[in-house]
Protein backbone atom coordinates (compact mmCIF):
# COMPACT_ATOMS: atom_id res chain seq x y z
CA UNK A 1 0.00 0.00 0.00
CA UNK A 2 1.90 3.18 -1.10
CA UNK A 3 2.63 5.88 1.20
CA UNK A 4 1.44 9.45 0.21
CA UNK A 5 2.63 12.75 1.80
CA UNK A 6 0.92 16.00 1.50
CA UNK A 7 2.58 19.13 2.18
CA UNK A 8 1.24 22.22 1.64
CA UNK A 9 0.96 25.89 4.06
CA UNK A 10 -1.97 25.60 3.24
CA UNK A 11 -3.51 22.79 2.79
CA UNK A 12 -5.14 21.50 0.76
CA UNK A 13 -4.43 24.50 -1.87
CA UNK A 14 -3.67 23.27 -4.76
CA UNK A 15 -3.71 19.54 -3.58
CA UNK A 16 -7.75 19.44 -2.49
CA UNK A 17 -9.07 17.18 -5.41
CA UNK A 18 -5.90 14.78 -5.95
CA UNK A 19 -5.85 14.07 -1.96
CA UNK A 20 -9.35 13.49 -1.45
CA UNK A 21 -9.10 11.10 -4.75
CA UNK A 22 -6.35 9.31 -3.12
CA UNK A 23 -6.82 8.99 0.13
CA UNK A 24 -10.55 7.00 -0.76
CA UNK A 25 -8.71 4.53 -2.47
CA UNK A 26 -8.19 1.15 -0.43
CA UNK A 27 -4.24 1.08 -1.24
CA UNK A 28 -3.47 4.20 -0.45
CA UNK A 29 -2.39 5.70 2.99
CA UNK A 30 -2.87 9.55 2.71
CA UNK A 31 -1.11 12.26 5.25
CA UNK A 32 -1.24 15.74 5.20
CA UNK A 33 1.27 18.62 6.52
CA UNK A 34 -0.13 22.36 6.99
CA UNK A 35 0.23 25.18 8.85
CA UNK A 36 -2.06 25.64 11.73
CA UNK A 37 -5.50 24.22 12.53
CA UNK A 38 -7.26 21.05 10.03
CA UNK A 39 -9.19 23.27 7.47
CA UNK A 40 -12.56 22.92 8.53
CA UNK A 41 -14.33 20.54 6.92
CA UNK A 42 -13.96 16.24 6.34
CA UNK A 43 -11.49 15.46 2.92
CA UNK A 44 -12.02 11.66 2.11
CA UNK A 45 -9.51 10.19 4.42
CA UNK A 46 -6.70 12.25 4.86
CA UNK A 47 -4.94 12.85 7.99
CA UNK A 48 -4.17 16.36 8.38
CA UNK A 49 -0.97 17.28 10.73
CA UNK A 50 -0.97 20.84 11.81
CA UNK A 51 2.75 22.64 12.38
CA UNK A 52 3.79 26.10 13.67
CA UNK A 53 6.62 27.91 13.51
CA UNK A 54 7.74 31.12 15.20
CA UNK A 55 8.78 34.75 13.73
CA UNK A 56 12.40 35.36 13.29
CA UNK A 57 13.27 37.86 16.12
CA UNK A 58 15.97 39.19 14.46
CA UNK A 59 14.70 39.73 11.09
CA UNK A 60 15.02 43.46 10.92
CA UNK A 61 18.64 42.94 11.01
CA UNK A 62 18.79 42.66 7.47
CA UNK A 63 15.06 42.96 6.04
CA UNK A 64 15.77 41.06 2.56
CA UNK A 65 16.14 38.21 4.14
CA UNK A 66 13.54 38.05 6.59
CA UNK A 67 11.19 36.48 4.20
CA UNK A 68 13.79 33.73 3.10
CA UNK A 69 14.33 33.36 7.27
CA UNK A 70 10.59 32.71 7.83
CA UNK A 71 11.08 29.71 5.00
CA UNK A 72 13.61 27.92 6.83
CA UNK A 73 12.00 28.17 10.10
CA UNK A 74 9.11 27.01 8.75
CA UNK A 75 11.02 24.08 7.02
CA UNK A 76 12.63 23.67 10.36
CA UNK A 77 9.31 23.22 11.97
CA UNK A 78 7.95 21.02 9.40
CA UNK A 79 11.07 18.53 9.99
CA UNK A 80 10.07 17.98 13.49
CA UNK A 81 6.56 16.93 12.26
CA UNK A 82 8.13 14.80 9.64
CA UNK A 83 10.60 12.93 12.19
CA UNK A 84 7.80 12.28 14.45
CA UNK A 85 5.80 10.96 11.81
CA UNK A 86 8.83 8.53 11.07
CA UNK A 87 9.01 7.54 14.32
CA UNK A 88 4.80 6.60 14.00
CA UNK A 89 6.31 4.41 11.54
CA UNK A 90 4.67 6.34 8.45
CA UNK A 91 7.81 6.22 5.70
CA UNK A 92 5.97 7.75 2.50
CA UNK A 93 6.74 6.20 -1.17
CA UNK A 94 5.85 9.64 -2.49
CA UNK A 95 5.67 13.03 -1.37
CA UNK A 96 3.63 15.85 -3.23
CA UNK A 97 4.73 19.21 -1.89
CA UNK A 98 4.71 23.31 -2.68
CA UNK A 99 8.25 24.26 -2.16
CA UNK A 100 7.25 28.27 -1.92
CA UNK A 101 6.89 28.67 1.90
CA UNK A 102 10.21 26.78 2.71
CA UNK A 103 8.40 23.26 3.74
CA UNK A 104 10.51 21.07 1.99
CA UNK A 105 13.80 22.16 2.97
CA UNK A 106 14.64 19.31 5.22
CA UNK A 107 12.19 16.60 3.65
CA UNK A 108 14.88 15.07 1.71
CA UNK A 109 16.95 14.70 4.52
CA UNK A 110 14.28 12.69 6.73
CA UNK A 111 13.05 10.83 3.74
CA UNK A 112 15.71 10.47 1.43
CA UNK A 113 14.12 7.17 -0.69
CA UNK A 114 11.30 8.70 -0.79
CA UNK A 115 9.55 9.92 -4.51
CA UNK A 116 9.37 13.83 -4.26
CA UNK A 117 6.96 15.83 -6.75
CA UNK A 118 7.81 19.49 -6.42
CA UNK A 119 4.78 21.82 -7.51
CA UNK A 120 6.32 24.83 -9.12
CA UNK A 121 3.99 27.63 -9.16
CA UNK A 122 5.88 30.79 -9.93
CA UNK A 123 9.65 31.75 -10.58
CA UNK A 124 10.29 35.60 -9.48
CA UNK A 125 11.95 37.32 -11.45
CA UNK A 126 13.12 41.26 -10.98
CA UNK A 127 12.67 42.22 -14.68
CA UNK A 128 9.89 40.98 -17.45
CA UNK A 129 7.68 40.40 -14.35
CA UNK A 130 4.83 41.40 -12.74
CA UNK A 131 6.95 43.80 -10.44
CA UNK A 132 7.57 46.39 -13.64
CA UNK A 133 4.50 45.64 -15.21
CA UNK A 134 2.27 48.09 -13.76
CA UNK A 135 4.04 51.67 -13.95
CA UNK A 136 1.23 53.26 -11.44
CA UNK A 137 2.27 51.56 -8.59
CA UNK A 138 6.44 50.89 -9.10
CA UNK A 139 7.95 47.88 -6.66
CA UNK A 140 10.41 49.39 -4.67
CA UNK A 141 14.42 48.83 -4.74
CA UNK A 142 14.19 46.39 -2.10
CA UNK A 143 11.60 44.13 -4.02
CA UNK A 144 13.52 44.22 -7.33
CA UNK A 145 16.82 43.88 -6.11
CA UNK A 146 16.23 40.70 -3.34
CA UNK A 147 13.01 38.92 -5.13
CA UNK A 148 15.10 36.28 -6.13
CA UNK A 149 15.76 35.02 -2.59
CA UNK A 150 11.82 33.95 -2.76
CA UNK A 151 13.07 31.29 -4.97
CA UNK A 152 15.38 29.66 -2.89
CA UNK A 153 13.50 26.94 -1.15
CA UNK A 154 11.62 26.03 -4.62
CA UNK A 155 15.13 26.16 -6.47
CA UNK A 156 16.36 23.41 -3.72
CA UNK A 157 13.42 21.44 -3.71
CA UNK A 158 13.46 21.43 -8.11
CA UNK A 159 17.25 20.22 -7.57
CA UNK A 160 16.51 17.16 -4.98
CA UNK A 161 13.21 16.21 -7.03
CA UNK A 162 11.77 13.54 -9.11
CA UNK A 163 9.45 15.22 -10.80
CA UNK A 164 8.60 18.67 -11.44
CA UNK A 165 5.04 20.24 -12.04
CA UNK A 166 3.59 23.82 -13.24
CA UNK A 167 0.09 24.33 -13.37
CA UNK A 168 0.15 26.04 -16.88
CA UNK A 169 2.77 26.88 -19.96
CA UNK A 170 3.29 30.41 -18.75
CA UNK A 171 3.67 29.65 -15.32
CA UNK A 172 6.26 26.75 -16.41
CA UNK A 173 8.11 29.45 -18.39
CA UNK A 174 9.13 31.64 -15.04
CA UNK A 175 11.52 29.29 -14.07
CA UNK A 176 15.28 29.15 -15.63
CA UNK A 177 15.24 27.05 -18.31
CA UNK A 178 17.48 24.69 -16.48
CA UNK A 179 13.94 23.70 -14.41
CA UNK A 180 11.94 24.55 -17.01
CA UNK A 181 13.18 21.94 -19.12
CA UNK A 182 11.95 19.54 -16.24
CA UNK A 183 8.56 20.28 -15.91
CA UNK A 184 5.34 18.74 -16.71
CA UNK A 185 2.28 20.96 -16.49
CA UNK A 186 -0.39 19.21 -15.00
CA UNK A 187 -3.11 21.67 -13.73
CA UNK A 188 -4.76 20.96 -10.45
CA UNK A 189 -7.82 21.03 -12.35
CA UNK A 190 -11.68 21.45 -11.21
CA UNK A 191 -14.92 19.52 -10.43
CA UNK A 192 -16.39 20.82 -13.84
CA UNK A 193 -19.86 18.83 -13.04
CA UNK A 194 -20.19 20.92 -9.39
CA UNK A 195 -18.54 24.15 -11.40
CA UNK A 196 -21.39 23.56 -14.34
CA UNK A 197 -24.37 25.87 -15.84
CA UNK A 198 -27.73 25.55 -13.58
CA UNK A 199 -30.55 27.68 -12.77
CA UNK A 200 -29.45 29.77 -10.18
CA UNK A 201 -31.16 30.31 -6.61
CA UNK A 202 -31.70 33.72 -5.95
CA UNK A 203 -28.85 36.36 -5.44
CA UNK A 204 -29.14 38.00 -1.90
CA UNK A 205 -27.41 41.30 -2.00
CA UNK A 206 -25.12 42.04 1.27
CA UNK A 207 -27.61 44.86 1.90
CA UNK A 208 -29.81 41.98 1.93
CA UNK A 209 -32.18 42.95 -1.32
CA UNK A 210 -32.47 40.31 -3.58
CA UNK A 211 -31.44 41.03 -7.43
CA UNK A 212 -34.15 41.11 -9.84
CA UNK A 213 -34.84 38.41 -12.37
CA UNK A 214 -33.49 39.82 -15.87
CA UNK A 215 -31.53 42.34 -13.95
CA UNK A 216 -27.77 42.30 -15.85
CA UNK A 217 -25.17 41.51 -13.51
CA UNK A 218 -21.38 42.08 -13.82
CA UNK A 219 -19.23 39.80 -11.62
CA UNK A 220 -15.64 41.04 -10.54
CA UNK A 221 -14.14 38.30 -8.22
CA UNK A 222 -10.75 37.86 -6.52
CA UNK A 223 -9.12 36.29 -3.60
CA UNK A 224 -8.07 40.18 -2.66
CA UNK A 225 -9.41 43.50 -4.26
CA UNK A 226 -5.98 44.81 -5.07
CA UNK A 227 -3.96 45.99 -8.67
CA UNK A 228 -2.31 42.39 -9.15
CA UNK A 229 -6.12 41.75 -10.25
CA UNK A 230 -6.72 44.89 -12.06
CA UNK A 231 -9.46 46.10 -8.88
CA UNK A 232 -8.28 49.92 -9.45
CA UNK A 233 -8.87 49.53 -13.60
CA UNK A 234 -11.98 47.16 -13.31
CA UNK A 235 -13.06 50.64 -10.54
CA UNK A 236 -11.73 53.07 -13.02
CA UNK A 237 -14.22 51.19 -15.40
CA UNK A 238 -17.73 51.18 -13.68
CA UNK A 239 -18.77 55.11 -14.02
CA UNK A 240 -18.80 54.25 -17.74
CA UNK A 241 -20.42 50.71 -17.67
CA UNK A 242 -23.02 51.74 -15.57
CA UNK A 243 -23.64 54.92 -17.60
CA UNK A 244 -23.85 52.29 -20.57
CA UNK A 245 -25.83 49.84 -19.04
CA UNK A 246 -28.65 51.86 -16.52
CA UNK A 247 -30.50 48.66 -15.40
CA UNK A 248 -27.04 46.76 -14.34
CA UNK A 249 -25.62 45.72 -11.27
CA UNK A 250 -22.17 44.87 -10.04
CA UNK A 251 -21.07 42.33 -7.79
CA UNK A 252 -17.33 42.42 -5.85
CA UNK A 253 -16.02 39.52 -4.25
CA UNK A 254 -13.11 39.57 -2.72
CA UNK A 255 -11.16 40.42 0.75
CA UNK A 256 -9.71 43.93 1.54
CA UNK A 257 -6.60 42.97 3.20
CA UNK A 258 -4.08 42.25 0.08
CA UNK A 259 -2.82 38.81 -0.82
CA UNK A 260 0.03 40.06 -3.29
CA UNK A 261 1.67 43.30 -3.21
CA UNK A 262 1.34 45.78 -0.97
CA UNK A 263 -1.39 48.41 0.56
CA UNK A 264 -1.78 51.70 -0.30
CA UNK A 265 1.27 53.88 0.47
CA UNK A 266 -0.82 56.61 1.55
CA UNK A 267 -2.69 53.77 3.87
CA UNK A 268 -6.43 52.16 4.05
CA UNK A 269 -7.38 49.41 1.94
CA UNK A 270 -7.46 49.82 -2.18
CA UNK A 271 -11.18 49.87 -2.07
CA UNK A 272 -10.78 52.30 -0.05
CA UNK A 273 -8.67 54.55 -2.40
CA UNK A 274 -10.75 53.35 -5.44
CA UNK A 275 -13.88 54.71 -3.78
CA UNK A 276 -12.40 57.65 -3.05
CA UNK A 277 -11.63 58.20 -6.24
CA UNK A 278 -14.55 57.03 -8.35
CA UNK A 279 -17.13 56.95 -5.02
CA UNK A 280 -18.91 60.14 -6.68
CA UNK A 281 -19.25 58.88 -10.33
CA UNK A 282 -21.30 55.69 -9.60
CA UNK A 283 -24.66 54.61 -8.34
CA UNK A 284 -23.21 52.86 -4.80
CA UNK A 285 -26.76 51.17 -4.96
CA UNK A 286 -25.70 49.52 -8.02
CA UNK A 287 -22.37 48.39 -6.86
CA UNK A 288 -22.29 45.34 -4.16
CA UNK A 289 -18.96 44.48 -2.24
CA UNK A 290 -19.68 40.60 -1.28
CA UNK A 291 -16.67 40.17 1.11
CA UNK A 292 -15.95 36.89 0.53
CA UNK A 293 -18.01 34.09 0.18
CA UNK A 294 -18.45 29.89 0.43
CA UNK A 295 -17.67 28.21 -2.55
CA UNK A 296 -21.64 26.95 -3.41
CA UNK A 297 -22.28 31.04 -3.28
CA UNK A 298 -20.00 31.73 -5.12
CA UNK A 299 -20.90 29.35 -8.09
CA UNK A 300 -24.48 30.24 -7.77
CA UNK A 301 -22.83 34.05 -8.31
CA UNK A 302 -21.33 32.69 -11.82
CA UNK A 303 -24.85 31.07 -12.79
CA UNK A 304 -26.31 34.45 -12.36
CA UNK A 305 -23.82 36.17 -14.28
CA UNK A 306 -24.31 38.37 -17.36
CA UNK A 307 -20.81 38.93 -18.01
CA UNK A 308 -17.32 37.94 -15.13
CA UNK A 309 -14.38 39.87 -15.60
CA UNK A 310 -11.10 38.81 -14.80
CA UNK A 311 -8.37 41.01 -14.60
CA UNK A 312 -4.49 40.20 -13.74
CA UNK A 313 -0.57 41.22 -13.88
CA UNK A 314 1.96 38.32 -15.21
CA UNK A 315 1.57 36.35 -12.08
CA UNK A 316 -0.51 33.09 -11.52
CA UNK A 317 -3.91 32.09 -12.96
CA UNK A 318 -6.61 32.45 -10.77
CA UNK A 319 -8.86 29.32 -10.01
CA UNK A 320 -12.03 31.71 -10.14
CA UNK A 321 -11.22 32.24 -13.90
CA UNK A 322 -11.40 28.61 -14.36
CA UNK A 323 -14.98 27.93 -12.25
CA UNK A 324 -16.32 31.40 -14.10
CA UNK A 325 -15.33 29.22 -17.40
CA UNK A 326 -16.90 25.99 -16.28
CA UNK A 327 -20.02 27.50 -14.78
CA UNK A 328 -20.84 28.95 -18.44
CA UNK A 329 -19.92 33.09 -17.99
CA UNK A 330 -18.76 35.17 -20.61
CA UNK A 331 -15.81 36.34 -19.64
CA UNK A 332 -14.15 39.94 -20.57
CA UNK A 333 -10.18 39.58 -19.42
CA UNK A 334 -7.48 40.73 -19.61
CA UNK A 335 -4.60 40.28 -22.24
CA UNK A 336 -1.97 39.34 -20.26
CA UNK A 337 0.22 36.17 -20.68
CA UNK A 338 -1.52 33.99 -18.04
CA UNK A 339 -4.69 34.90 -19.22
CA UNK A 340 -4.11 34.34 -23.58
CA UNK A 341 -2.63 30.71 -22.68
CA UNK A 342 -6.65 29.88 -22.14
CA UNK A 343 -8.90 32.88 -23.73
CA UNK A 344 -8.61 33.27 -27.28
CA UNK A 345 -10.16 36.43 -27.91
CA UNK A 346 -13.58 36.85 -29.60
CA UNK A 347 -13.95 32.62 -29.43
CA UNK A 348 -14.14 31.89 -25.85
CA UNK A 349 -14.03 35.10 -23.81
CA UNK A 350 -13.08 38.61 -24.95
CA UNK A 351 -9.69 40.77 -23.97
CA UNK A 352 -9.08 43.99 -23.28
CA UNK A 353 -5.50 45.78 -22.48
CA UNK A 354 -5.14 45.85 -18.55
CA UNK A 355 -5.00 49.16 -18.48
CA UNK A 356 -7.85 50.52 -20.65
CA UNK A 357 -10.57 50.56 -18.30
CA UNK A 358 -12.81 52.63 -21.02
CA UNK A 359 -12.47 49.59 -23.47
CA UNK A 360 -13.41 47.33 -20.47
CA UNK A 361 -16.21 49.06 -19.80
CA UNK A 362 -17.56 48.70 -23.69
CA UNK A 363 -16.78 45.34 -24.21
CA UNK A 364 -18.54 44.07 -20.86
CA UNK A 365 -21.55 45.82 -22.48
CA UNK A 366 -21.44 44.61 -25.37
CA UNK A 367 -21.33 41.12 -24.14
CA UNK A 368 -24.33 42.46 -21.64
CA UNK A 369 -26.26 43.68 -24.90
CA UNK A 370 -25.56 41.22 -27.54
CA UNK A 371 -27.21 37.92 -26.32
CA UNK A 372 -25.94 35.78 -29.44
CA UNK A 373 -22.74 36.58 -28.66
CA UNK A 374 -22.63 36.26 -25.23
CA UNK A 375 -24.27 32.64 -25.43
CA UNK A 376 -21.55 31.57 -28.10
CA UNK A 377 -18.95 32.87 -25.50
CA UNK A 378 -20.51 31.06 -22.83
CA UNK A 379 -20.30 27.66 -24.51
CA UNK A 380 -16.99 27.96 -25.48
CA UNK A 381 -15.74 28.81 -22.24
CA UNK A 382 -17.64 25.96 -20.77
CA UNK A 383 -16.29 23.56 -23.09
CA UNK A 384 -12.96 24.91 -22.25
CA UNK A 385 -12.78 24.80 -18.96
CA UNK A 386 -14.26 20.74 -19.27
CA UNK A 387 -11.82 19.98 -22.16
CA UNK A 388 -8.27 21.43 -20.45
CA UNK A 389 -8.94 21.39 -16.28
CA UNK A 390 -11.47 19.21 -15.77
CA UNK A 391 -10.31 17.10 -12.97
CA UNK A 392 -11.45 13.41 -13.50
CA UNK A 393 -10.94 13.49 -17.27
CA UNK A 394 -7.43 15.78 -17.71
CA UNK A 395 -6.19 16.25 -14.18
CA UNK A 396 -6.05 13.17 -12.56
CA UNK A 397 -4.85 10.77 -15.79
CA UNK A 398 -1.99 12.94 -15.88
CA UNK A 399 -1.44 12.40 -12.13
CA UNK A 400 -2.36 8.84 -12.66
CA UNK A 401 0.46 8.46 -15.08
CA UNK A 402 3.01 10.17 -13.15
CA UNK A 403 2.79 8.22 -9.83
CA UNK A 404 3.09 4.78 -11.67
CA UNK A 405 6.21 6.43 -13.45
CA UNK A 406 7.54 7.27 -10.31
CA UNK A 407 6.33 4.13 -8.53
CA UNK A 408 7.42 2.03 -11.13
Amino acid sequence: MPNVLFLHQNFPGQYKLLAEELSLRDNFKVVALGQGTPFGFELGNVEYVGYSSRPDPNADLFPPLTFFSEQVRRGDAVRWQLMELKERGFTPDLCFVHPGWGEALFLRDVFPESKLVSYLEYGYRNSGSELEFDPEFPAPPSDLNYVSLRNLPSWQAAAVSDALVSPTRWQAGTFPPALAGRITVIHEGIDTSVAAPAAPSPVVLPSGATLREGQPLITYVARSLEPYRGFHTFMRALPRLLEILPDAHVAIVGKEPPSYGRNPPEGGTWKQRMLKEVGDDIDTERVHFFGTLPYPELINLFRRSSAHVYLTYPFVLSWSLIDAMACGCAIVASATEPVEEVIRDGENGLLADFFDHQALAEKLALVVDDQNLRQRLSKNARQTAVSQFDFKTVALPAYEKLIADLLA
